[in-house]
């Protein structure tokens, strides 16, 4: 069986590096990713089975990054997890549109872990 890939994608450094580990010991191959605008290149260079993404993030946030993934037919499917800490209702709703599902920060590695195995699943 072949490994999936995660690209992880958040702009704070400290919570993308325990995410990138987390999930390499979970057994996944793990992109990551500071930013949208870098999250998009490595969805076109690597081809991810799923991103794992904040909402608030400079350059291109999760909101935008997660529209301009949607539009492209190329990219239209690819699973999308959103997690957030915002209290935005707008955001985390407009995020629910675009997104596969979306997580409140702080959550448990396990609870993540379960959702991504989830998404996983049915994109297979």
């Amino acid at each position: 069986m072949t490994r999936k890939t995660i690209l992880v994608v958040d702009d704070d450094a400290p919570t993308r590096k325990a995410y990138v580990e987390f999930l390499t010991d979970c057994g996944y191959n793990v992109l990551e990713a500071a930013h949208g605008g870098e999250a998009i290149m490595h969805v076109y260079r690597h081809r991810p089975d799923l991103v794992l993404m904040d909402i608030t993030m400079p350059v291109l946030d999760g909101v935008e990054t997660a529209q301009s993934l949607r539009e492209r037919s190329s990219t239209a499917n690819l699973r999308i997890l959103a997690v957030t800490g915002s209290q935005s209702a707008l955001k985390k709703e407009r995020m629910l549109e675009l997104c596969d599902d979306v997580l409140m920060k702080p959550c448990a590695p396990e609870v993540v872990a379960s959702r991504i195995r989830t998404l996983v699943q049915k994109a297979a």
